[in-house]
């Protein structure tokens, strides 16, 4: 979790409808996206930018 450190207090600007795949994206202020997707018993995530 240390990597989404940077997101701590960033305001929402948007959280898109979940896509084909079931994902969701967050849009935040700072212009960085974070998609999340549940598979099963696991959550993956991914950053945009790292």
């Amino acid at each position: 979790m240390a990597k989404y450190d940077g997101l701590l207090g960033q305001p929402v600007l948007e959280v898109e409808e979940p896509d084909k795949e079931g994902g969701i994206t967050i849009i935040f202020k700072d212009n960085r996206f974070l998609f999340i997707k549940a598979d099963g018993d696991r959550v993956e995530t991914v950053s945009i930018p790292e």
